[in-house]
Formats: C-alpha cells, structure tokens, sequence
C-alpha cells in the first residue's frame, strides 16, 4: 500500500473516529438530558398530585358532622373497627374517592372527595391524559356491591377492570409499569406514571397509570443533537481537508525519495543528479533527509563495487569444502529440501546414497592426515567423474560424503553406487613412495511417499550403510522398509 493510500485511510479513519467519538459523546449528553427532564417530568406530576392530595385532607379534615357536603364529596358510615383517621382510596357506589375517616357523634364515617375530580384537576394542570383500573380479585375485598354488577358495563382486559380514563387512546399503553416508564417511538413519547390505590388496611387493590406527552423534550434533544453532529462533521471536514493538503506535499516529496532510494537498490545511481536538482521551500527533517540519502548513494556506489568483488569468494567459502571442492552440509540441505519437494509434488523418483570411506582413520594413523587428505581429494575426483550434471555430491564432514540423485530409481542408484564403489576400489594413491588404497560402504534408500523431510531420508540411508559396515565393508546396502 503506497503511503498517499495511507494518508488518505488514515485521515479517513481518523475523521470517522473522531466523529464517531463525538456522535457518541453527544448522544450521550442528549440521552442524559432527556433522562434528566423525563425526572424533572414525573417528579413535578408526582409532587402536584401530592399536593391536591394533601389540600383535599385538609378540607376533609375540616367538614363538620353538621356542615353539609359539597358537590363532589361523599360520606358514608362505617363500623368503629375501621375508623382510624389515616388517608385511603375507597371504591363507593358514585366511584372511586380518596378520603379519611372521621369519628363524629353519631359514629366513624368515611369522607372523601371523587378520585376523578382530582385527576380532572391534575390533568388540567399538567396537561395529561389518565385511567383508573383494579384489580379483579381483589374486588371482593373492596365492593359493596357483587362483581358482576360493579363490572357491568366496564371493560375488563385480563385480570384488570378499568373504572374511568380520560380518553380511549390510553387503554393502549401497558399498565404493568412500576414506576414511570417510557412508551412510544422515537419521536412520539409519553410517559407512563404509577399511582398505587391503598385501602384502609393499607392493601393496594388497583391503580392510577397518568400519561403525560414528552414528544417535545425528545424533538428538541434531537434537533440540538442533530445540529451539534452537524457542526462537528462540517468542522472535522475542513480540518481534515487543510491537513490533507499539508500531508499531500509532505508525501510528494517522500515518495520522490521513495522513488529514489529504489533505483538506488538497483544500483541505479544516476538518480544523484535528481537529488542535487530537487528543491523544496521547507528546510525540514525531510530536507535533511534528502541529503542523508544523497551522502549514502556516493557510499554504497563505492561499497558495492567492493561487495561484488567479494561476493564470490564469500559464496565459494559459505558452500564449498575447501579440501574436496565438493558442496558441503550448509549446501545440500539448502538446496536438497527443494529437490525432495519437487519431487513429492511431480511424483518423480529420487535416490540418496550415503558413503563412508572404509578404513580410513587407519590410513590417518599410519601414513598421517596429508595421506589422508590426499585419499579425500582422490575419492571426490572419482565421485564427480561417476555422477551426472544433475546429481549432487556434497562432503558432510571427515571420510562420509552423500549424492542425491533427481529422477533416479532406486534399480539405477543401485548401479551407479556399484560405479562409485568399483572405481574407488581400483584405485588407489602413491604417498611417500607408498602405495595406498581402501574400499567404500555405502547406503542407498529411495523416496517414498511416506517420507517427510530429507532429514528422515539421510536417516534411512545411513541404517542401510550401518548394515553394510556390519556386513564386511566395502558393499552398498539398500535400505529395507520396516514393516
């Protein structure tokens, strides 16, 4: 990926991160917000209804036994066992009233004021909608009258018997909420508000569920929401279209030095004149880099000359046995693991044979180490004479030498082995006036399909020459599958 391509992702994603962190962040003081005035909200209903309540008790706390009622209030008589002067809901036969026991001359009376004219009042001062429901078996406990006469004409949904509500449109909001909930979609909201009725007992028999309409406080959230993240991406766009154009120049001239320093690596260093013409206005690291990289190409110019010359004599050292000539351990593991695979993918033949020269530390100990040096030269000449092109010889370390053979059964190794071992044991060398000579042991294996690495193959090949070094010596042995 070109840095330009780089830039452009990383101002992209830059500016999308940031507006994403801003969205966020503004969608959570929106949510904040509107979770604060939705509080604000229920809270002001809750505390006006609190506050009717609390004016209604104190009217009903001063009715006199001898003041007569006014439009709205109800007394009914009650058995002492019930007259304890605490505030209740009671379902009486004009309605539901919420109301206080009041002892009088002539015994304990519940007085109370309609529930729906509070509700009418609340609801004209907070401009919301309401219903009143009980719940159906607990009716019992709270009717004057039999449940299939109080119900008659009422709706019942499930277990629940709406009394009054103030408008069909909140039969469909749910009535299980505890609380305050939210209902609604995104943009038309209300808020759904819990009112327990209590009994006398202090046992809750139904309740009261106020809507409220909070549309405008998400309306408004979302506009000052959608203006903020409006402005945010406007601002984000200019300051990321000043930076790309500041970026843009600064990657210009990197990828002229790009360009550069890749014809410098081809050894192109005609590019120096590009680098003396080049001018740029900002004196800045990237100038100071320029240079650097003038400076450098008149260096390595001058290295590489001396690195070429050197570089075969490294090559010669890294991969050749300096005695033999012969390619050494580094060499053939280097190159007969290609060979191997090769040779796994096109399903040809290939053969290893590894050779161990019989005898020879005796020929060290008795004629001395030039003697036996001269042996090894002698084998390795034998070796390259008795093998084609395409085979590999390699010297593995002191009188043990392999040769892999491409696209060779192991009937033909098997002969060509027999070649190596025949020749090596006609021949033989004159040291200090001494004739010597010795014979070859050698293991042969072919690849098979089982076979994983060459490392597993030399580990065939040297069990077979174990077995012909056991066998008498001066023999190939071919390595026998185990079964």
């Amino acid at each position: 990926m070109s840095i330009r391509s780089r830039i452009y992702i990383s101002l992209l994603a830059s500016a999308s991160i940031t507006l994403l962190v801003s969205f966020i962040l503004l969608y959570a003081i929106s949510s904040r917000l509107i979770e604060s005035r939705v509080t604000e909200t229920y809270e002001l209903v809750y505390k006006n209804y609190k506050e009717i309540l609390n004016r209604e008790e104190k009217n009903l706390r001063l009715i006199s036994e001898d003041v007569p009622l006014k439009e709205g209030y109800q007394k009914r008589k009650l058995s002492k066992a019930e007259c304890k002067e605490k505030p209740h809901y009671r379902v009486l036969a004009t309605g539901p009233h919420y109301g206080i026991n009041r002892i009088y001359s002539d015994g304990c009376y519940f007085v109370g004021t309609s529930l729906e004219e509070i509700l009418r009042l609340i609801s004209g001062l907070m401009d919301l909608e309401w219903v009143i429901y009980y719940e159906r078996r607990y009716l019992n406990d709270i009717l004057e009258t039999s449940i299939d006469e109080f119900i008659k004409g009422k709706i019942v949904i499930e277990n629940r018997v709406i009394d009054r509500f103030s408008s069909e449109k909140v039969l469909n909001v749910p009535a299980h909420v505890t609380g305050y909930a939210l209902y609604g979609s995104m943009l038309e909201k209300a808020l759904l508000m819990e009112i327990a009725l209590i009994d006398h007992k202090g046992f809750p028999f139904g309740k009261i569920l106020l809507v409220k309409d909070i549309s405008v406080i998400y309306r408004e959230a979302y506009v000052v929401f959608v203006a903020l993240a409006l402005y945010s991406i406007v601002m984000v766009s200019f300051l990321s279209l000043v930076l790309l154009k500041i970026v843009s120049a600064l990657a210009d001239r990197i990828i002229f030095l790009k360009d550069v320093t890749a014809s410098i690596e081809k050894k192109d260093f005609s590019v120096v004149k590009l680098l003396e013409n080049s001018h740029s206005r900002w004196k800045d690291e990237v100038y100071e880099l320029k240079h650097s990289i003038q400076n450098m190409a008149v260096s390595l110019k001058t290295a590489f000359e001396e690195l070429e010359k050197k570089q075969k004599e490294l090559e010669q050292l890294a991969y050749y046995d300096p005695l033999t000539g012969l390619p050494n351990r580094r060499f053939f593991f280097d190159h007969a693991n290609l060979i191997l695979e090769s040779s796994k993918r096109y399903g040809t033949p290939l053969s290893l044979l590894v050779m161990d020269i019989d005898h020879f530390k005796r020929i060290n100990d008795t004629y001395g180490h030039e003697a036996g040096d001269i042996m090894l030269k002698s084998f390795a000449e034998i070796l390259r004479k008795s093998i084609r092109q395409s085979d590999m010889p390699a010297r593995f370390g002191g009188e043990e030498f392999v040769l892999l053979m491409p696209n060779t059964n192991l009937q033909q190794g098997k002969v060509v082995a027999e070649r190596i071992r025949v020749s090596f044991q006609n021949n033989f060398i004159i040291y200090d006036g001494n004739e010597i000579n010795t014979t070859l042991s050698g293991g042969l294996v072919s690849f098979s399909p089982n076979v994983e690495s060459i490392d597993e193959l030399i580990k065939m090949a040297d069990e077979a020459l174990y077995k012909a070094k056991e066998s008498g010596r001066n023999r190939i042995e071919i390595y026998e599958v185990k079964k």
